[in-house]
């Protein structure tokens, strides 16, 4: 595959010239350098997804997943230098931001033509280990069960989700 059709799919890359990562493959030492690319990643996967580009919205939050996961990794080479711990907050915001984009590939899936159901499902379950009762990701769960033929578990799902939402009040803005 040439660079520029790797380059053009999203994928990771070395740039020819330079053998250096493209910006797009680079994993920064830094932790707070990699939580700022995670959450422009997430963001610029929310305005693609809301422009209905998205395998390019799907892209993009597997980037952000990849900055989140360079965040929390320990390196297991003496080439990288050790992660900066992260304090609470940052871990919580860190598995926040995790188990959104677990949701928005999820929906994002949803929306192809011939979706993979399996896959959302598996989406919706990373997203409920980290926000159990989420609404979205339960509605999700039960749609990829529905249309799997899974019509008593979706119900089940539909059911979660309803309670969930009832126990929230009203949605916020």
């Amino acid at each position: 595959m040439a660079a520029t059709d790797a380059k053009a799919m999203g994928e990771l890359t070395l740039d020819d010239q330079t053998s250096q990562p493209t910006p797009s493959a680079r994993r920064y030492s830094n932790t707070i350098q990699n939580f700022e690319h995670a959450k422009v990643c997430k963001q610029e996967g929310n305005e693609l997804y809301k422009s209905q580009m998205i395998k390019p919205a799907i892209r993009k939050y597997h980037q952000c997943l990849l900055y989140v996961r360079a965040c929390q990794s320990k390196y297991d080479t003496a080439v990288h230098p050790p992660p900066v711990p992260v304090n609470a907050e940052v871990k919580e915001q860190l598995e926040r931001l995790k188990a959104d984009c677990y949701n928005n590939l999820a929906a994002c899936l949803l929306l192809q033509p011939n979706c993979d159901y399996t896959r959302v499902v598996t989406y919706c379950d990373n997203a409920l280990r980290i926000l159990p009762g989420n609404v979205k990701a339960l509605f999700r769960k039960g749609l990829a069960h529905y249309h799997m033929g899974n019509y008593s578990t979706a119900r089940g799902y539909f059911n979660d989700a309803k309670r969930q939402r009832k126990g929230r009040g009203k949605d916020p803005p």
